[in-house]
């Protein structure tokens, strides 16, 4: 995560990203298309993403390591049930979803096996890591859909102890409904907020509360203090808008003027209104807008007449 440079706006993207508790517990928040992201955090991916690549640090070669304890693990050990499927093509390569998305255990001494068939993934631009969750455990995700060989080499040695059908991090996202999050998505241990997409000025409601949260002292040294930390317990706050805490770039909200800066109107957290401006990192209660707009001394935004407050 780097934190020298501004976040472009959310607009016609989904953006994940996380921030860190006064409980030390760890929260990912999750952001459709428009809403508060931080300053400074310059990517943008799913939530699935920041859960194995963010809260992991890369290992020798196509390895990484996420620490997890047992209690965080349990809910994830859900034995396949279903009969692996054959491989078939599929854009232009043979594929098998069985092997998609999978939490394998293996003896820790086997992990040179692992690496190899690993290695063996045709797509030599992007291949697919594998997850330690657990060296204690020698459990790992893999996703070896499409590497045929590196599957036949891990049947072939006989390394795998057992397999898990790995839950999936979904959400339904309709545009106008309450949003859905599947029950996969339960079983991992990070708290999760979510802003709809509609209106784009509400605040992040909170979707998930797990059991035993991860903590920031379970994430690499290398991100532990760049994370973002917002000064409250996730456990005691259902709904959150960002730009109280931590200053925010805001997207698709409506916009003012008012002091020759820029104004979004936003939800906050009590489920009163507030301008917020990114500028200065201030937030003015709709009651007191009001009144500059009453005067005349604030205005809505226009494309022609304020277009200079974009640059």
């Amino acid at each position: 995560m780097r934190i020298d440079k501004e976040y472009p706006a959310t607009h016609s993207m989904d953006t994940a990203w996380y921030c860190v508790d006064e409980d030390g517990n760890v929260g990912i928040f999750q952001i459709d298309d428009n809403g508060p992201v931080p300053q400074g955090y310059d990517s943008s991916c799913e939530p699935d993403t920041i859960f194995w690549k963010e809260f992991s640090s890369p290992g020798d070669n196509l390895v990484y390591y996420h620490e997890m304890t047992h209690e965080q693990i349990a809910p994830l050990l859900v034995p396949k049930t279903k009969p692996e499927g054959e491989w078939e093509k599929s854009y232009g390569s043979e594929t098998n979803f069985w092997w998609s998305n999978c939490l394998i255990k293996i003896d820790m001494t086997n992990l040179p096996i692992l690496e190899k068939a690993l290695s063996f993934d045709p797509n030599k631009e992007f291949p697919h890591k594998a997850y330690c969750i657990s060296r204690d455990e020698g459990l790992f995700a893999i996703d070896m859909y499409g590497n045929k060989k590196g599957v036949q080499l891990l049947k072939e040695s006989g390394i795998i102890e057992a397999i898990y059908d790995l839950p999936d991090f979904w959400i339904s996202e309709p545009y106008d409904d309450e949003e859905e999050v599947d029950d996969g998505y339960k079983r991992f241990p990070v708290y999760l907020y979510m802003q709809d997409y509609w209106p784009s000025s509400r605040a992040a409601e909170k979707m998930i509360e797990p059991e035993y949260p991860l903590k920031i002292t379970q994430l690499p040294q290398n991100i532990q203090s760049k994370v973002f930390r917002i000064p409250l317990r996730f456990k005691d706050t259902e709904t959150i808008q960002l730009a109280e805490y931590i200053p925010v770039i805001v997207s698709g909200g409506p916009e003012y003027v008012y002091d020759n800066k820029l104004w979004s109107l936003l939800k906050l957290s009590d489920g009163k209104r507030g301008y917020y401006c990114e500028k200065i990192h201030k937030i003015i209660p709709e009651s007191e807008f009001q009144i500059y707009l009453d005067e005349g001394k604030a205005e809505e935004y226009d494309w022609n007449k304020h277009r200079e407050l974009k640059k």
